[in-house]
């Protein structure tokens, strides 16, 4: 399994941990570490999927799937504290928005890139969730 090393990944991680902090109390109870291994296990499965798909719209070019898929991404990463990705997506979802849809070029690379390492952050994460169980 991956982990976060980069010094990226681990300023990913701190957002994501500081994220959880907010969800959870200090020494969190066996029901709050459940719901942080949902969210962190959910995002590591379907952010990846859900960049590709934003990736595939883009280049497609139509503003509306582009707009929306951008929008429902940028929450899913802002719901974790995964900062820079969701303004990734604010920035593609503000352009569809305007009717235009950003060319899929570096756009594209920087938002997999930025799943990427931020799935390596709550991969990260998650192992610490479990060592509480």
């Amino acid at each position: 399994m991956e982990t976060a090393t980069q010094p990226e990944d681990l300023a990913r991680v701190a957002g994501v941990r500081a994220r959880l902090a907010d969800l959870v109390e200090p020494a969190p109870s066996p029901a709050e570490v459940a719901l942080v291994l949902r969210l962190l296990r959910s995002f590591a499965a379907k952010a990846p999927l859900a960049a590709d798909e934003l990736v595939r719209l883009m280049h497609a070019g139509d503003p509306g799937p582009v707009r929306d898929h951008a929008h429902s991404l940028k929450g899913s990463a802002a719901n974790l504290g995964a900062a820079e990705l969701a303004e990734l997506c604010s920035q593609v979802e503000d352009a569809a928005r305007g009717g235009v849809v950003t060319g899929p070029g570096r756009i594209a690379d920087r938002l997999l890139a930025a799943t990427d390492g931020t799935v390596r952050a709550v991969r990260a994460l998650t192992l610490e969730y479990e060592r509480l169980l």
